[in-house]
């Protein structure tokens, strides 16, 4: 692929899976080797960050963020699309983490990705074992990551993770499964050779 060609990666996977850090690292690669930017949208990040501020619509998020549970489809959508239509010109990459978390936010990002004429697009999954994520994920060592609300988290990730693939099998997008359980290095060549970059 030409390397000044925008590019569009959707990362999934279960928490713990390291998309944050192997979407890191592809931004930190495209921005160094393209004439583009990378517009890097971080679904769980962008919640937290309203969950920060004052409203009563804030608060009734971070409730939920706070006790490990899911949030209503709508809010990742808004923050993803307002994040979208605040930052981006059509000519950047586009990297999200997280976004797809239901089938119908699945529908929801292949929706906003036509319109943004970013077909066909790739879909990145790092396929780790359970056990391995909870360690990564206890080892951050946020608030909000107990063993049990990381469990929770997980198991709802895994039970839908199906459907929300089947979903993707019909979008306009190449899925690629990668190896989460290799040290970074390795799953990042992996990646850039199924981005054929």
């Amino acid at each position: 692929m030409e390397l000044n060609t925008p590019i569009t990666v959707i990362f999934f996977g279960i928490q713990g899976a390291g998309k944050g850090t192997q979407a890191r690292l592809l931004r930190k690669y495209l921005d160094e080797n393209t004439r583009r930017k990378t517009l890097y949208l971080e679904t769980g990040q962008l919640l937290r960050n309203f969950a920060e501020k004052d409203g009563y619509t804030n608060k009734l998020v971070d409730d939920v963020i706070s006790h490990g549970e899911l949030l209503p489809s709508f809010m990742p959508t808004y923050v993803l699309g307002k994040e979208l239509a605040n930052s981006f010109t059509g000519e950047e990459h586009l990297i999200f983490d997280g976004a797809a978390r239901r089938k119908d936010q699945a529908t929801m990002i292949d929706s906003i990705l036509r319109l943004y004429k970013r077909t066909p697009y790739h879909v990145i999954i790092l396929d780790i074992p359970e056990e391995l994520a909870i360690e990564r994920m206890l080892g951050r060592g946020r608030e909000d990551d107990t063993k049990e609300s990381i469990q929770k988290r997980i198991a709802w990730t895994k039970e839908h993770e199906a459907e929300i693939l089947e979903k993707f099998e019909h979008f306009n997008c190449t899925i690629h499964t990668i190896d989460g359980s290799k040290p970074i290095a390795d799953i990042q060549k992996d990646i850039y050779n199924a981005l054929n970059i």
